[in-house]
């Protein structure tokens, strides 16, 4: 599939290296779709929205809703995350990849599956069915991407850093799994992880 990824915790420049990354395709005369994707996009925030009203949902997991899950309700939930995200992967990513479009990833499956774990603080999601998915997904798309930084040097980018060492654990992980290229923007300008980024996607988009 015709999908170029970008995860990596908040505050990299994943977001800004996309924008630089689309204009390139522009001048290519490339079709390009800048699309973004994380579990608040899903119709499950609207519960998580409703369900912040009560104090047995009160919480600090959900960045979005202060919401967190009771532990007797988390693997609901977590079926119910990956079942929402379906309609946005196919109508979102799928089918625009599929139909000629450079598909450029601000978040994609693998962010998903990171998103349900914090969310529902169980790390042992990865493990389940529907996380395996996810990664499959993940596996199939052109290129994939990996931008980090150090903790420091995000917290200073952001003030809204998301449990940056718990990101930074799970993105590390499966960015091996998922054979991602790794983007390290702790000393480096945009432009010069910008031609990183050029040095792996010019080969691909020049046999198509």
């Amino acid at each position: 599939m015709p999908i170029i990824l970008f995860i990596g915790p908040d505050g990299a420049g994943k977001s800004s290296l996309i924008k630089m990354l689309n204009k390139v395709f522009q001048q290519k005369n490339l079709n390009a779709k800048h699309v973004w994707m994380r579990g608040s996009h899903t119709f499950i925030s609207l519960l998580a929205k409703f369900l912040s009203r009560f104090k047995t949902f009160a919480g600090s997991e959900n960045p979005y809703y202060n919401v967190q899950v009771p532990k007797n309700m988390r693997r609901l939930w977590q079926f119910l995350e990956f079942v929402s995200a379906i309609p946005l992967i196919i109508f979102s990513f799928l089918i625009p990849s599929s139909i000629g479009y450079w598909v450029l990833a601000d978040r994609y499956a693998l962010d998903l599956a990171i998103w349900i774990c914090l969310t529902t603080n169980d790390y042992s999601f990865l493990k389940k069915f529907e996380a395996k998915m996810l990664i499959a997904l993940t596996s199939r798309t052109t290129a994939n991407f990996y931008v980090t930084a150090n903790i420091e040097t995000l917290n200073m980018r952001t003030e809204d850093v998301w449990f940056p060492r718990e990101q930074l654990e799970l993105y590390g992980k499966l960015a091996k799994i998922v054979d991602a290229h790794v983007i390290d923007t702790t000393t480096k300008s945009v432009d010069e992880s910008l031609q990183e980024i050029l040095e792996v996607i010019n080969p691909l988009t020049q046999t198509t």
